[in-house]
C-alpha cells in the first residue's frame, strides 16, 4: 500500500514518514506522530478504516476535535462518508470503513484512493491545526 499511495501522491505529500505498526495496520505522518493518517484492516468485523487519527495529549486531542468538527461541512464536501468521533484512551479519529473480509487486490486498490483522498484534504487542515497552535 505505501508504494502506491507514495506514487498516487502529488509531490509535496510524497515525503511522510511510517510509524510501526503490526501487519494489518499502517500510521504515516508528516513530522507530528500524534497526528497521523491510519489504515487498520479490522479482521473480526470484516472492515478496513482509513482516517486521521488524534493520538496526542489530551489537550492536544480536544484542540484537535474541536478544530475539525469547526471544518466538518469542508471535510464532508470532499470526504462525505467522514465522521468525527471520540474513541479510546482521551483520543479522537476523523475517519470512515469499507468493506474488507479479505485484503484482496480490490480492497487495496480502495484503501490507496482512500487514504489518498484523505491525505489531500486533511493535511492542509492538519497543518493549519498546528499554526493555530503555535
Amino acid at each position: 500500500m505505501r508504494k502506491g499511495l507514495r506514487a498516487r501522491l502529488p509531490a509535496d505529500l510524497r515525503g511522510f514518514e511510517l510509524m510501526r505498526g503490526h501487519s494489518r495496520l499502517l500510521k504515516l505522518h508528516y513530522g507530528h506522530p500524534e497526528l497521523h493518517f491510519e489504515a487498520w484492516h479490522h479482521t473480526g468485523d470484516g472492515r478496513l478504516e482509513v482516517g486521521l487519527h488524534f493520538e496526542g495529549t489530551a489537550q492536544q486531542n480536544v484542540r484537535a476535535f474541536d478544530f475539525f468538527r469547526e471544518h466538518m461541512v469542508e471535510v464532508k464536501a470532499a470526504l462525505r462518508r467522514a465522521e468525527l468521533e471520540p474513541w479510546d484512551r482521551g483520543w479522537s479519529r476523523l475517519y470512515e470503513t469499507l468493506p474488507a473480509t479479505v485484503l484482496d487486490e480490490r480492497v487495496m486498490t480502495s484503501a490507496v484512493d482512500l487514504m489518498h483522498d484523505y491525505i489531500t484534504v486533511l493535511q492542509p487542515l492538519v497543518v493549519r491545526f498546528l499554526d493555530e497552535a503555535v
